[in-house]
């Protein structure tokens, strides 16, 4: 009987100690980019060769040194890297144009590249543990591209930023910008217009672990002075990777408040004040 009861209390002292060590990892951070490579073929290119085309033969290299070093290669084992290939056959939703924002008009070249893709390949980061840096996002850019030369995809779609290039486009970017790992191509602010009213809204924030932001309905005539506001308050959050309680921008020879509403899995609420000067 005492041997029963000592078992008994083990297993339940035993039952209290993980359900502690669960609660204590788990964690409200989320960061998650993801890109989806549209291929004319049906299959993944092969590893060795996305591995080879990356480092060792990256066509973006400067003065010898590729943008995919030894830091952004871990990634290539990292588990929180996922890819995987997604069929036309057995999703043919994701393959519409009609799938993207509003805003998003694909030049005819996408729409048509689109109807002929067979798949696509969707290359995702996702991690639950805060981020150090931003090589992820180099990584799956380049990733990205590499997956599109091996296949000849001509379309490519940042999921969480909701950007859609063609190969060309791509191809521009990264030979312009060795580091792509800045706000301005990972992230974008939208306009979502109503009836009457419209609000301003980001996109791709996410990738890095914070909430997208989104004012309050605002009039149409506030538009631009709102998406230029809120892309200046993106370059401050992007760089200090946390979202204040308020901060401070400058536009149109003006400063505005932004002050800061977190809202649990839903975007920050942004209201924006102009600073009356004494």
């Amino acid at each position: 009987m005492t041997w029963a009861v000592a078992l008994i209390c083990f297993g339940l002292a035993l039952i209290v100690t993980v359900l502690v060590l669960n609660r204590r990892h788990q964690s409200t951070y989320l960061a998650m980019a993801e890109y989806w490579v549209y291929t004319p073929g049906d299959k993944l290119p092969d590893d060795d060769d996305v591995v080879t085309r990356m480092i060792r033969d990256n066509p973006y290299r400067r003065r010898g040194v590729s943008p995919i070093g030894t830091a952004e290669g871990l990634i290539f084992s990292d588990v929180r890297l996922h890819v995987a290939l997604a069929l036309r056959a057995k999703n043919p939703h994701i393959f519409r144009p009609d799938q993207f924002e509003d805003g998003i008009q694909p030049a005819a070249e996408i729409v048509e590249a689109l109807k002929t893709a067979k798949a696509l390949v969707k290359i995702r980061y996702v991690s639950d543990i805060p981020l150090k840096d931003k090589r992820h996002l180099q990584f799956l850019l380049h990733a990205s591209d590499t997956i599109a030369e091996l296949t000849q995809a001509q379309v490519i779609y940042d999921v969480k930023a909701d950007r859609l290039f063609s190969r060309q486009e791509l191809q521009a970017i990264l030979r312009d910008n060795f580091d792509v790992t800045g706000s301005e191509l990972q992230t974008s602010t939208i306009w979502k217009q109503g009836p009457v009213i419209g609000r301003a809204e980001t996109r791709g924030l996410n990738k890095i672990g914070l909430q997208d932001l989104c004012t309050g309905d605002m009039d149409l005539d506030q538009r631009v002075l709102a998406t230029h506001i809120v892309n200046e308050a993106i370059r401050t959050l992007w760089a200090n990777t946390d979202v204040p309680e308020s901060m401070d921008v400058q536009a149109f020879d003006d400063t505005f408040r932004l002050q800061f509403e977190k809202m649990k899995d839903k975007p920050t609420m942004v209201k924006i004040l102009r600073v009356q000067e004494l």
